[in-house]
């Protein structure tokens, strides 16, 4: 019993942030390449991507802009011919950007909301791993002031505060049983906070070769006072006190290059690598106001490993109102065989993508895209809950922007 109970808490997905809550569609031009593009585009969305190239921007502008993310895993347990499916839901991660200075100045200023990680996924109450998860929804909201200096007209940095707010809803079943069979529910929802940088050096040669380097530090949430509450059977609720837990939420760091060249007049090319420091992800730590002999405070081994992804896109350029961009990508996992768990079934990722922007007038523009990911099939043995079986994921993620521009 307790070593069921406690492998909930150690489960808790909004604290593994391992790919599959990972989002990426802060940028609509961007996803249209599949992620490629940091180089490329310089606009409001360099405030995550590249503080440094947010100078170059010529106007100043405001763009807001959301994706609908539908994550749809199965699982089939080991042994067995029946196949389990998430429910259809539908994840609605947002940015919203403004920028502001002096045209055609060494600096410029903006501000950028968005959610860099986040998801939700409910994979019911019957299937066979409710005893790690029945449901999960999770956002990571940043909020980062950011500011950029041209140094010459060729390079130019920036830098900015970032601040996260984290929200959390979690449950999963309890290994007790009502008189009428039903399993007992535990729940845990909180809400943290956190603080980082991202920093940006933005190159161009000729204007035709441009090369982005880009640093996201981590960002080290800390929840505290979350809510923890526990259905259970009466004659068992002494066991299961409700109360407030804190717990300590890393989100890794990533170190991000691009570049960009023209392939003719009108294509330029984009390749993106990116290293992702999940290795900080080395143990999850929960506190407990109130403790029982079944409900302590725990400390679990995760050992994630750094993981990189890679992305390569094209944009064309039909005319001076559209322009038209595929894109695609791979992804490794940092999580081992032994750490998935059914909110993130990770495992190594495909992406392929297409987008467009058209420009309405010079001031208005308005982009959209599509990015599909194919998370391999993968068959593990959990190390805490034993649960064995394959587990195969699609991401589908539409997305559209708007733009104003003065």
């Amino acid at each position: 019993m307790k070593r069921l109970l406690l492998s909930l808490l150690l489960a808790s997905p909004s604290l593994l942030f391992a790919q599959g809550s990972q989002v990426n569609t802060q940028s609509q031009k961007a996803v249209g390449m599949a992620g490629a593009g940091s180089a490329l585009f310089i606009d409001e969305t360099s405030i995550v991507y590249n503080p440094g190239a947010l100078v170059k921007m010529e106007n100043n502008g405001v763009q807001i802009g959301g994706s609908a993310i539908m994550y749809r895993s199965q699982f089939q347990e080991a042994g067995s011919p029946d196949v389990h499916n998430t429910r259809f839901q539908i994840s609605p991660p947002f940015g919203a950007y403004a920028t502001f200075g002096p045209k055609g100045s060494w600096w410029k200023a903006g501000i950028g909301v968005y959610t860099p990680f986040g998801g939700s996924v409910d994979w019911g109450t019957e299937w066979p791993g409710r005893f790690s998860l029945t449901h999960l929804s999770m956002r990571a909201i940043y909020i980062q002031p950011t500011v950029s200096f041209k140094l010459t007209e060729q390079f130019s940095v920036g830098g900015g505060f970032v601040y996260n707010i984290g929200l959390v809803d979690l449950g999963r079943a309890l290994p007790v049983f009502y008189p009428d069979g039903r399993n007992g529910q535990a729940t845990l929802k909180g809400t943290g906070t956190g603080m980082g940088y991202n920093l940006g050096v933005h190159y161009t040669l000729d204007e035709t070769f441009a090369l982005s380097v880009n640093y996201r530090s981590k960002v080290v949430t800390k929840l505290e006072g979350g809510d923890a509450t526990f259905e259970v059977p009466s004659s068992l609720a002494a066991n299961f006190p409700n109360g407030k837990f804190d717990a300590e939420l890393p989100l890794p760091s990533s170190f991000n290059v691009g570049i960009t060249f023209p392939l003719s007049e009108k294509v330029d090319a984009a390749i993106d690598g990116s290293l992702i420091n999940y290795s900080i992800y080395k143990e999850l730590v929960f506190d407990y106001e109130n403790n029982t002999p079944v409900l302590q405070d725990t400390r679990s081994e995760k050992r994630y490993q750094n993981a990189f992804s890679g992305k390569a896109g094209i944009n064309y350029e039909v005319n001076d109102k559209l322009d038209l961009r595929l894109g695609a990508g791979y992804v490794y996992t940092p999580v081992q065989a032994k750490y998935v768990y059914p909110e993130t079934p990770d495992n190594n990722r495909v992406m392929a993508a297409g987008g467009l922007t058209y420009k309405f007038n010079p001031n208005w523009q308005m982009s959209a895209a599509y990015v599909f990911q194919k998370i391999l099939k993968r068959t593990t043995t959990n190390a805490e809950t034993q649960l064995r079986g394959a587990y195969e994921t699609n991401i589908h993620a539409p997305g559209i922007s708007v733009s104003y521009y003065w």
